[in-house]
């Protein structure tokens, strides 16, 4: 019974102090090539992102992260009529980290995105949808130093309008992270 007493607190002493270990606050600043889908032929555009997390652990951390899509204009030459999307996301997610060697982990990401889409016309139309769906993220890390990181990232930010078919969007892309 002293033996299984003494590994409960070693166990809950050990696991005390990797809580402890990290506590970093971190930036991130990212470009990333973006996929439309159900978009009625808008083109794909580019997307810049920044963020700030914080690192409970070395392996869970806390995002937010604001997400700015490239305009993405629709032309019909023969009506001379054209339209432009403008796309938003403001994301808040778990960050999970697993890692392979002292520089190199991969990563998840589950939350929320909070997605808004502005389309406005040549002609005098204009509207803007907004939609809250799940958010992920799955990638790798490559520790550059303890202060410097490079991430490669696939994330879906789930539908991006409340329509009765719903446009989605998803993002190819890499981020820098400076940790404070």
């Amino acid at each position: 019974m002293k033996k299984i007493i003494a590994i409960a607190a070693l166990s809950a002493a050990l696991t005390t102090s990797a809580f402890a270990a990290d506590n970093t606050t971190y930036v991130t600043a990212g470009l990333s090539s973006a996929t439309y889908t159900n978009t009625g032929g808008f083109p794909n555009p580019g997307k810049v992102d920044l963020g700030v997390g914080y690192s409970f652990t070395p392996t869970l951390a806390a995002e937010l992260s604001y997400h700015q899509f490239g305009d993405s204009t629709l032309v019909d030459v023969l009506n001379g009529v054209s339209a432009t999307a403008s796309v938003s996301s403001f994301t808040a997610a778990v960050v999970g980290s697993y890692p392979i060697s002292d520089q190199v982990s991969l990563i998840g990401k589950m939350g929320f995105a909070s997605n808004k889409v502005d389309v406005t016309s040549n002609f005098g139309f204009s509207d803007s949808l907004s939609k809250t769906s799940l958010y992920f993220a799955v990638g790798g890390e490559y520790n550059i130093s303890d202060k410097y990181s490079i991430r490669a990232q696939y994330e879906d930010f789930g539908d991006i309008d409340n329509s009765t078919s719903p446009a989605s969007a998803t993002a190819l892309g890499m981020s820098a992270v400076i940790k404070f």
